[in-house]
């Protein structure tokens, strides 16, 4: 199935928009002060694909490492853990508003006494239709924002490049495809139909090799042998940091026999996160493409 423009039904967006948001926040070149806080990077990306800098976010460096993109305004302020941010600085920089997924719902209470608070929701995990959701989602920010504008520019982006991507992928041998992270030297988290991945393997028209169960997230733990259920296929290996591993995986006598690595089948691309809506789609649908239809081992 190929990925559509999506339609946004009036009345869900502005209900939408109005329920999930209590403020209206500036854009980056305004006051400091005046600008959102994101206290995740799922809130944290999804602001700066609109152009707008979050006042603080946590653990920026390693969102530089594993996000990469958008990349991280560089006076944005550092709230530590993810799991654990700094409230006492939250409210020293006394936002206008917090961004929020649901990872941190419990602290929801001590952040509204802060700021008010938008929550802010793209992933529809173990639901249909997440594209679409991911969609609504964004632009209803976006209004609330008052950056309309960005979300339609971000889109127009984003379809181009998906566009630009299935033109690479002419050129792939349409072989199915198991997309995977490897964990260490005999496991790979796995991503299945469920996943934020599948949507662009579908708009790519690629089977996705693994046809098992995997978690509302869309992925699950299995050993590599697993793979040898579909001799036919390639490897697409997700993240820089999973060269080591993937080394030592190779290396096992096991492993080493299975045909996609025998044929020289495995093709890496850098780190994407697997969730987190629009942001990663367009971010892996570029690297896929390039790297699946430029063929080789490392794509």
């Amino acid at each position: 199935m190929g990925m559509q423009p999506i339609g946004l039904s009036r009345r869900a967006l502005l209900g939408g928009a109005a329920a999930m948001c209590l403020a209206r926040a500036a854009h980056s070149s305004e006051e400091p002060a005046r600008r959102p806080l994101a206290i995740d990077w799922v809130s944290g990306q999804n602001l700066l694909a609109l152009g707008i800098a979050p006042l603080a976010m946590p653990e920026i460096e390693r969102y530089s490492q594993l996000v990469v993109e958008p990349a991280p305004a560089s006076d944005m302020r550092e709230l530590g853990l993810r799991s654990e941010p700094n409230l006492e600085l939250i409210h020293r920089l006394k936002p206008k508003l917090v961004v929020m997924n649901g990872d941190l719902a419990p602290m929801r209470e001590r952040l509204a006494a802060i700021a008010p608070i938008c929550s802010f929701d793209p992933d529809h995990f173990g639901e249909s239709g997440r594209l679409a959701h991911a969609r609504l989602a964004l632009s209803a920010l976006a209004g609330q924002l008052g950056a309309s504008g960005a979300f339609g520019r971000f889109m127009q982006t984003l379809d181009a490049e998906l566009a630009a991507g299935k033109r690479l992928m002419a050129r792939y041998d349409r072989r199915p495809l198991y997309v995977a992270t490897v964990i260490d030297g005999r496991r790979l988290l796995i991503f299945g139909r469920n996943s934020l991945f599948q949507d662009v393997l579908d708009h790519f028209g690629i089977e996705n090799a693994w046809a098992g169960s995997v978690s509302r997230y869309g992925h699950t733990t299995v050993s590599a042998d697993r793979l040898a259920a579909r001799p036919d296929a390639r490897l697409l290996c997700v993240g820089d940091t999973s060269r080591d591993t993937l080394k030592s995986l190779l290396e096992s006598p096991v492993i080493a026999s299975l045909p996609f690595v025998k044929q020289n089948r495995i093709v890496r691309i850098p780190d994407v996160l697997f969730y987190g809506g629009l942001p990663p789609v367009r971010r892996f649908a570029r690297l896929a493409s390039a790297a699946l239809s430029a063929g080789g081992p490392n794509g």
